[in-house]
């Protein structure tokens, strides 16, 4: 079933969490986390893995925002700035 309207892009700020992880426990997917409990799933396009180092860090991705097959927010990324913690 196709999803009906234009691709929204959107900025978003919050903290990288894993989400998946594979046999030797090494992450394999990342979300983002808001200051208001939303979490939105990160695509494993090129940028999207380049988040997967960056596990418990404050960013601001700007992409564009999708529903998946199970109905889970997903961001495909189209830039990032990670902040740092000092």
């Amino acid at each position: 079933m196709k999803e009906s309207g234009k691709p929204q892009q959107v900025t978003i700020t919050g903290i990288i969490t894993p989400v998946e992880w594979d046999e030797d426990d090494c992450v394999i997917a990342v979300a983002l986390s808001t200051s208001d409990e939303e979490e939105y799933l990160i695509d494993n396009n090129d940028l999207g893995e380049e988040l997967l180092e960056f596990t418990s860090q404050n960013v601001r991705i700007t992409g564009v925002l999708e529903e998946d097959e199970y109905g889970d927010r997903k961001i495909i990324v189209k830039k990032y700035k990670v902040f740092d913690d000092a």
